[in-house]
Order: structure tokens, then C-alpha cells, then sequence
């Protein structure tokens, strides 16, 4: 068994554009950035994000050029042929899960249940959070002949 999840973060490189299929079903895509290496050999290219249904009737609005968010979804390679007859193919990513902000604190399409203070705001919890424990740094003055292997 196979598990395809993507997750992706970045700003919007342009506002979304929504259609409908003949079905009368609603498709938005939007564009990300993904970085590949680093410093001089550091390379952005570009992938598709799209989404179906009433996540698509309901969030191009406020899918604008430049917003931040992180999506989670599969990953696909889409293909089609060109006017002129060539095959072409691109990264697509089918949305489950499209976070604003990029935080994961304003979640849009989440399969799991929030609850809500106005339209998108989640609701703060009750219980303080819980401090990560406090670890002392290891000694530096150890000998090799410490280590047992």
C-alpha cells in the first residue's frame, strides 16, 4: 500500500480562478512556489493546486495573489495534449486540507470538526498550553571510551 500526501506552503502566486464542469460542479485553482536546493543553486518552480466541490464555490474569494497558506493533499501529474499536438504534463496537487497564514490555525476543508468564534475564526482552547520539558545539555567533557560501541 502506497500513501500519496503532499504538503505545501507559500504565497499565492496569482489571485484563484474558479470554473464549473458541464455538471455544474465547482473547480478552483490557485498556484504555489516550491523551492528545490539551496544558495546559488536554489530553483522555484511552480505548482498547481486545485480543488472540487464547496470548498471551490466557497473560497476563491479569498484565495487573492500573495495570501499565505499551506495545503495538504495528493499529488498528481496531470497530462493533456496542446493545440499544436504536444503532450504536456504538470505537477497538480488535489486540495483536502488549505490552511491560511500557513500555521495550521485557520483551517478550510479540514475533515475535522472546529469550533468556531465568527465566519473562520477557531476557537481558542480552554486549557493553558503546556510548556515543552526543559532537557539539560549533555557534557562536553566526555571520553570516547565512554561510549559503549
Amino acid at each position: 500500500m502506497a500513501i500519496n500526501t503532499i504538503t505545501a506552503s507559500g504565497n499565492l502566486g496569482k489571485d484563484c480562478e474558479q470554473r464549473w464542469t458541464p455538471n455544474g460542479k465547482a473547480v478552483a485553482s490557485f498556484s504555489l512556489p516550491v523551492k528545490q536546493g539551496y544558495g546559488e543553486h536554489e530553483k522555484v518552480s511552480w505548482v498547481i493546486c486545485k480543488m472540487f466541490g464547496s470548498k471551490a464555490e466557497k473560497l476563491p474569494p479569498h484565495l487573492t495573489k500573495g495570501i499565505k497558506v499551506t495545503v495538504t493533499g495528493e499529488f498528481v501529474m496531470e497530462e493533456w495534449t496542446s493545440q499544436s499536438g504536444d503532450k504536456k504534463s504538470a505537477p497538480v496537487i488535489i486540495v483536502n486540507q488549505l490552511d491560511f497564514g500557513g500555521n495550521g490555525g485557520n483551517q478550510a476543508g479540514s475533515q475535522k470538526p472546529q469550533q468556531t468564534q465568527g465566519w473562520g475564526q477557531p476557537q481558542q482552547p480552554q486549557h493553558p498550553k503546556q510548556q515543552a520539558p526543559q532537557y539539560p545539555e549533555p557534557p562536553m567533557d566526555f571520553d570516547d571510551d565512554m561510549i559503549p560501541f
